[in-house]
């Protein structure tokens, strides 16, 4: 059955409930447009990934952020932020039919606001698995994301070993075609001569990473060096592992630069 949305609630954004035979339980569209749209030269769609399941403010909100500093008005961004009924590592498990989340998100979520507004060019951005989530897309779907800016994510897992993965890729094999070093070595060379990957740390997973994991954004940057595959790349900043730590606004910037 197709997903269904109901009437929108309008607040500084226009916020949509959906009803998708792909998540166990009814999910959000969040839809904040600039001021006047109509005037914009080039305006794009730019989807904030999240984190954490449903409508969560545990480490602040994208969409708050971007209101807040204006980046939707200042870049000319139809910015989307989605939710999910369960974790969001954005993958399909083969016998759960209510656990689809890379179909939903690419046929409920960017299939809707296609609808919406045709023709514009998808951005991706996110932090931790949303940030993991958005090279994955991109990487597997060249052809319908223009570029996507990670920060501070797990984004050189090889297999499904720590947090809610096992549970998510319960057969380590059909995690290969998720693993974002996989997807680089295999897919990266389809991205072509422009930057359209932008990597920004460090928190979790960058540089002086705890214990419990590493500096994968170090060992992406070097991967993607090696590979030849052009990208944007800082590392040198330390953030807390949340929205509003003070990201966010580069990584917008550094997209609008790799989509005009």
């Amino acid at each position: 059955m197709p997903a269904q949305y109901s009437a929108p609630l309008h607040l500084d954004y226009v916020q949509y409930t959906v009803h998708s035979d792909r998540q166990m339980v009814e999910t959000t569209i969040r839809v904040l447009e600039p001021d006047d749209l109509d005037a914009i030269e080039q305006p794009r769609v730019l989807y904030l990934l999240p984190s954490s399941p449903e409508l969560s403010h545990r480490s602040g909100d994208g969409l708050d952020e971007v209101l807040a500093h204006d980046l939707h008005n200042q870049h000319g961004l139809v910015t989307v932020a989605p939710t999910f009924s369960d974790w969001p590592w954005m993958t399909d498990l083969p016998d759960q039919k209510m656990f689809q989340q890379v179909l939903y998100f690419l046929e409920d979520v960017v299939g809707f606001i296609d609808r919406q507004y045709p023709g514009l060019p998808r951005l991706l951005a996110g932090y931790s698995k949303g940030g993991s989530a958005t090279l994955q897309l991109l990487l597997r779907h060249p052809e319908l994301f223009r570029a996507a800016a990670a920060f501070d994510s797990p984004i050189m897992k090889e297999q499904p070993d720590q947090w809610e993965m096992p549970y998510y890729w319960p057969n380590p094999e059909h995690f290969r075609d998720f693993a974002i070093p996989h997807l680089l070595r295999t897919q990266g060379q389809a991205l072509g001569p422009a930057p359209r990957i932008a990597l920004f740390g460090y928190g979790n997973f960058g540089k002086h990473a705890p214990e419990w994991t590493y500096d994968h954004l170090s060992a992406a940057h070097e991967l993607l060096d090696d590979l030849g595959i052009p990208h944007l790349y800082d590392n040198d900043t330390s953030r807390k592992h949340r929205w509003d730590s003070g990201w966010l606004p580069d990584a917008i910037s550094a997209l609008d630069r790799m989509s005009r």
